[in-house]
């Protein structure tokens, strides 16, 4: 494990709750503890960015029993769907040098693109590139109300968050750390219930990243055909050197639309290329599972 980190990690869903406890493995972490909590329905309230927690007490008495059951620790990253952040990759004319003249100028451009005044949020940034005054950022940001509320009832429970990111990251983390160095383009596809993350790499470089909501009106299939339009009329990524496909049951015939749609070889993501071992029932969230190990790479 690189990065120092605690060993315990929390993946908070609006229905449910997965603590995994991981620890050192030759090559791989091992996962040592691994047990998925339902929350009850209504815990959070669908909202136009991150959902509302409307049920405190829920995730409250979840934390109790967690505690019980996985004895004494006090420090955990957490993960949270992609769905509840907006990540932005924006091109500005100029950028301050000083942190907080820089986060004021992305908090203004990102205006044009949030549903919500971006001061409601909770915003992170990496500079990607800066030619002369200008420059390429990413932007993560999440409604600051919500991750506070979350915050204060870990804090209560006595566990500090040293980390809030998002799941697709963290499986595309555990991903490239084990791949060699490349300048070609790659994508990444993070498939869940209800929701599916777009994001296109050259290089190190992320060119697009996008998390939208799956529903009635637009199914998969239309999701995968205009996000292979869009980056190659927009992104002209007219070579793809490998497809990255994660998600709890993902069959081959999303892995097969997603290689028409491309031209490229796609690779479906097994928790068994990241962990070298982990306990029994955990088939219904081995993509959470595989964030966690990322959380270290």
């Amino acid at each position: 494990m690189a990065r120092s980190f605690p060993p315990d990690v929390l993946v908070l869903d609006s229905d449910a709750l997965i603590h995994a406890r991981l620890g050192r493995g030759r090559a791989n972490p091992q996962i040592v503890q691994a047990k998925s909590y339902r929350l009850p329905g209504g815990t959070f309230a669908p909202a136009v960015v991150t959902p509302e927690l409307v049920n405190e007490g829920a995730i409250t008495d979840v934390l109790r029993r967690l505690r019980v059951e996985s004895g004494r620790w006090d420090k955990a990253s957490l993960l949270l769907p992609d769905s509840w952040f907006r990540i932005n990759i924006l091109d500005l004319p100029a950028l301050p040098e000083g942190k907080a003249e820089a986060e004021q100028m992305v908090r203004w451009s990102l205006k044009r693109t949030m549903p919500i005044d971006p001061e409601a949020l909770r915003l992170t940034f990496e500079i990607l590139s800066r030619t002369g005054g200008a420059a390429r950022v990413l932007t993560i940001s999440a409604v600051d109300k919500t991750i506070r509320s979350i915050e204060r009832i870990f804090a209560a429970a006595e566990i500090e968050l040293v980390l809030i990111e998002a799941i697709g990251i963290n499986i595309w983390n555990a991903i490239t750390v084990r791949e060699a160095a490349t300048t070609r383009d790659r994508l990444f596809f993070y498939i869940r219930q209800g929701d599916f993350t777009t994001a296109a790499f050259r290089g190190s470089q992320p060119l697009f990243i996008r998390s939208r909501n799956l529903n009635g009106e637009r199914m998969l299939a239309q999701e995968i055909k205009l996000s292979a339009s869009y980056l190659r009329d927009t992104l002209r990524t007219e070579s793809i050197e490998n497809c990255y496909l994660a998600g709890n049951g993902v069959d081959d015939i999303v892995s097969s639309a997603i290689a028409t749609e491309f031209g490229a070889p796609v690779q479906t993501i097994s928790l068994s290329d990241f962990s070298e071992r982990w306990p029994d029932g955990i088939s219904g969230y081995e993509a959470e599972l595989t964030a966690c190990t990322g959380v270290f790479a």
